[in-house]
């Protein structure tokens, strides 16, 4: 092999010779390599592998600390011992000073060691490029002399040159046939004959072919097949921590505290690295395992982050390292890397944005505020203004997703509508970006306002009966959703935005499981805004509702609060919610009497077409069933006919579910139990349906009757508290309170004098 020195030029070529020997793609063990060796990569081994088998130009496009450079490197090294001229490697370095020559000259200047017998030397380094056409003449003259050579080019890091790149690669494919090209950078070539393979991330937990989640291990982060495995992110941060560790322990220094739940002495005694793809086994410390895949999430299982932390570990516990990335991951360094750009990951992730345009970098910074994956609309809504066109916005987004600076989620060309997201390096990056441009306070309102807009859309699909497509809605912003309701609003009119946002969200808070999650961000919000507004009285009413939902103890304090705002502001719709929340607390503690006045006043004063909330529907089957409870079957049958007489129960299923279910107790009670039975199936029915569109967990019954609810307290789970399924209004009653109507229905029992059913052990 014949490298040029590398430390102050700009390009390093290596030339390997026709039978040199490297590590085996399809093997199973980790090769060595300065860098310790490739994991998790064996899949894409084979692949790429088997793409160089099958055409003659093969791109890896990855983003910045993806691993190109190394599996490049391990493929060649595998293929080169085939083909009888070897390979040619050539790397563009950006860490020195200006290039001197061109790439073609580069190319030259390795293969003038091998000129054979009878081949015309006048291609040299110093004459390629200079004759014939300038760059284009160069790029012929190498196509020339590779003509009858059986080879592969390897194009690594090619991106600062990929314009000349392009030149040279097109005429190597129609002149010289048997030469192969490797290239690996950020973007594609863009070439016709182009076969391209991107790399992503590292899987932190494992795979398929790792082991399989199970829904218990869901919450617990782990992961099971014959037993837990964890993913090849983790395989890989452990074994470069161990050999972070043996190094520090070699050089006389700390190797990190022991006996704290951090130690990796039981990783270091395991043995080599496991082989790629098969994930480590968690023998060790639970804790270890746990810090370790925490690490590896906050990274996003990016190889080159994940080794700079290892690095980080030498002298630091795991625990203590996780903690110190819930700030960020910009301080993450080494001084060993070769490369200058790999010695940080923020150097890694700026190589990318130098080579970018302006549009591109204006982009790259607005797109900061986004926390979780966007859509176009969004991006073009958010990024626009400042001197860059709204038209202007989707090429740029195009060009960095060429770029591999944001990442499709969903494929473009497929049927759903194509999505973006950003990993967390490129966003403190261009959030760096956006405060040196003082920019970030304008692209903050832009964001609040556009998800302020998704809100209240996700709200008019829920009251017009689209639950699934309004909880979808909010699923897929619900990142970006919650950053906007967090961010520390730059005054009164933004807070009260703010406040709206998380007033239209009342249905994702109350009847979807995230009622503390809401609360908390009514209560930030509420001392922040304007009094004046109708939002406030709306904010607390629900604040006061999650409470309930919650069993705080400020539910009354907030909702006197909201009483009181919403009388003077003669706000209707407010003070029946907060006699419809009062009505179903004081039916959960058996006053029966109070619930009715209570209830009746609700449905009395609720508007018809009120919006953020029960509809009046809801009050009057929940007056039905209290005055059931109390013994008066006709004004509880009057109460119901009420309730069906409105278009609520037609096209919204929790009306439907919770009128259904006071027609089966007012039958009940009547003596009619195969009416009351088929309207209880059909309450259980409309609460199985409200489960699917709010994506809540429902189980299988045991006796095999059908799926139990388990929304009616989905409140619960969430937030670790036991509640009723009709006091927290979370929803329609839940499965325990419907099966045990219907138990009641077939044996001929009176209803139970208490209305709710507290979560039993089929939770």
């Amino acid at each position: 092999m014949r490298t040029r020195g590398d430390g102050e030029d700009a390009a390093r070529p290596e030339r390997s010779g026709g039978r040199a020997g490297g590590p085996d793609a399809g093997g199973a063990a980790v090769a060595g390599s300065a860098r310790g060796g490739l994991v998790g990569r064996a899949e894409e081994l084979a692949a790429l592998r088997r793409l160089l088998a099958q055409g003659r130009l093969v791109t890896v496009v990855g983003g910045a600390g993806m691993g190109k450079s190394l599996l490049v490197e391990y493929v060649a090294a595998a293929v080169g011992g085939s083909l009888p001229d070897g390979v040619v490697r050539v790397r563009w370095w950006d860490g020195g000073r200006t290039r001197r020559r061109t790439v073609v000259q580069t190319v030259a200047e390795v293969l003038d060691g091998e000129v054979g017998p009878g081949e015309d030397s006048a291609g040299s380094a110093d004459s390629v490029g200079l004759a014939g056409g300038g760059a284009a003449g160069g790029a012929a003259q190498i196509a020339a002399r590779l003509r009858s050579r059986r080879m592969l080019l390897v194009l690594d890091d090619f991106d600062p040159v990929r314009v000349e790149c392009v030149r040279l690669v097109r005429a190597l494919l129609e002149e010289a046939p048997e030469v192969r090209v490797l290239a690996a950078g950020r973007h594609p070539l863009g070439l016709g004959d182009e076969t391209v393979l991107r790399l992503g991330p590292l899987a932190v937990a494992g795979d398929a072919g790792q082991g399989v989640r199970s829904p218990a291990d869901a919450d617990a982060g782990t992961y099971t097949d014959a037993g837990s495995k964890a993913g090849p992110a983790v395989a890989l941060f452990l074994e470069r921590v161990r050999a972070a560790r043996r190094e520090s322990t070699r050089a006389g220094l700390d190797p990190g505290p022991a006996g704290t739940g951090d130690d990796l002495s039981s990783y270091a005694r395991t043995g080599p690295a496991p082989r790629p793809g098969a994930g480590t086994r968690p023998d060790g410390d639970p804790s270890d395992l746990r810090a370790a895949r925490e690490i590896c999430r906050r990274l996003e299982g990016v190889p080159l982050a994940i080794e700079l932390a290892a690095a980080q570990a030498a002298d630091r516990s795991l625990g203590r390292l996780a903690r110190m990335l819930e700030s960020g991951q910009g301080w993450l360094v080494t001084r060993d890397a070769p490369l200058r750009r790999h010695r940080s990951l923020r150097a890694a992730v700026g190589a990318g944005y130098a080579l970018c345009g302006t549009a591109e970098r204006t982009v790259w910074a607005r797109l900061s505020v986004f926390a979780g994956d966007f859509d176009e609309d969004a991006a073009v809504f958010v990024c626009g203004g400042g001197g860059l066109g709204a038209q202007d916005v989707p090429a740029a987004l195009a060009r960095l997703v060429l770029a591999s600076v944001v990442e499709p989620v969903h494929d473009p060309g497929g049927v759903l509508t194509p999505r973006f997201r950003i990993s967390a390096a490129v966003r403190e990056f261009g959030a760096e970006r956006l405060r040196s441009a003082g920019e970030t306070a304008a692209a903050i309102s832009r964001h609040l306002y556009w998800y302020g807009h998704v809100a209240s859309t996700a709200h008019h699909l829920w009251s017009t009966g689209l639950h699934e497509r309004a909880t979808a809605l909010v699923r897929d912003g619900e990142a970006d959703l919650c950053a906007a309701l967090t961010r520390q609003p730059s005054g009164a009119d933004q807070a009260s935005t703010a406040l709206a946002l998380a007033v239209d969200l009342w249905f994702w808070w109350a009847l979807c499981g995230n009622a503390r999650e809401g609360r908390e961000h009514l209560l930030r919000l509420l001392p922040l805004g304007r009094t004046d507004t109708p939002v406030c009285g709306q904010a607390l009413w629900l604040a006061g509702w999650l409470a309930v939902c919650t069993g705080s103890p400020d539910a009354a304090d907030l909702l006197g609060q909201a009483w009181r705002v919403a009388l003077l502001a003669g706000d209707d719709a407010t003070v029946g919610r907060v006699c419809h929340v009062l009505g179903a607390l004081a039916l959960d503690e058996g006053r029966a009497e109070r619930a009715i006045a209570h209830l009746r006043e609700a449905a009395d004063t609720l508007p018809a077409h009120a919006e953020h909330g029960p509809p009046a529907a809801v009050s009057w089957a929940l007056l039905a069933v209290a005055q059931a409870q109390a013994g008066r079957p006709r004004d509880a049958r009057r109460s119901v006919r009420r309730a069906l007489a409105g278009s609520e129960p037609r096209h919204d299923l929790w009306t439907r579910c919770m009128t259904q279910y006071a027609q089966a107790l007012v039958d009940h009670l009547r003596g009619r139990r195969s009416r009351a039975w088929r309207r209880a199936h059909k309450a259980l029915a409309g609460a199985i349906g409200m489960a699917g569109a709010a994506r809540a967990p429902v189980a299988r019954r045991a006796d095999g009757g059908g799926a139990a609810l388990l929304t009616g307290e989905a409140t619960g789970p969430a937030d670790g508290v036991a509640l009723p399924a009709i006091t927290t209004m979370a929803g329609p009653p839940g499965a325990a309170l419907v099966h045990q109507l219907i138990a009641d229905i077939a044996e001929g029992r009176p209803p139970k004098p208490c209305l709710t059913a507290r979560r039993g052990p089929d939770r």
